[in-house]
């Protein structure tokens, strides 16, 4: 399969977290060009932080979207850039979001996905921080107003399997988190 190429590519409506686009594209099956919007955005970090003596902590905040509180793990924007930004985000999200932290080794990358393929540019990368400990004071941004919670693996999986973790990239890097190491 072939990739088309995107063209004249239009910042519709810039917001803070993103910017709604167009760009057109030639269709060569139906010989016709499209124009398609998609919503352009800075890629996003989140972690999977394993205390150590095997607990997962996880946070409870209040989501805008839904207007509900959502139990997810520590994560955001990547706002850095360069080499290594994706890392030093996520470092970064658990250290402001929790005040925990882990030695830099102790940071394993599992995994980037599409934030949504269809709809966003940007990707999302997810890691594991292994013995993390509370080291700092939080930092929360001027939105969050963030409660933490230690939580033994199986009770994790149990929050996954009944919908109480219900956002997606985090469903997604807990997943491939025990899918990875099971239970430990």
């Amino acid at each position: 399969m072939k990739i088309h190429e995107r063209k004249n590519w239009k910042e519709l409506y810039p917001t803070p977290i993103y910017t709604l686009s167009s760009f057109d594209m030639e269709l060569p099956r139906v010989q016709k060009t499209k124009t398609y919007y998609v919503l352009k955005s800075k890629d996003w970090v989140n972690v999977v932080p394993v205390t150590k003596d095997g607990k997962i902590l996880l946070i409870r905040q209040f989501r805008h979207g839904l207007g509900e509180i959502s139990l997810e793990i520590p994560g955001g924007i990547v706002d850095e850039s360069g080499e290594g930004a994706s890392l030093i985000s996520a470092k970064r999200e658990l250290r402001e979001e929790t005040g925990f932290t882990a030695p830099d080794a102790n940071y394993e990358l599992l995994s980037k996905f599409s934030g949504n393929p269809a709809m966003f540019t940007n990707w999302s990368y997810s890691y594991i921080a292994t013995g993390v400990e509370k080291t700092d004071e939080v930092e929360f941004d001027e939105g969050e107003d963030i409660e933490i919670l230690l939580a033994e693996p199986k009770e994790v999986k149990e929050y996954l399997k009944n919908g109480t973790i219900h956002h997606p990239h985090m469903a997604a890097a807990l997943g491939l988190y025990f899918l990875k190491y099971g239970d430990t």
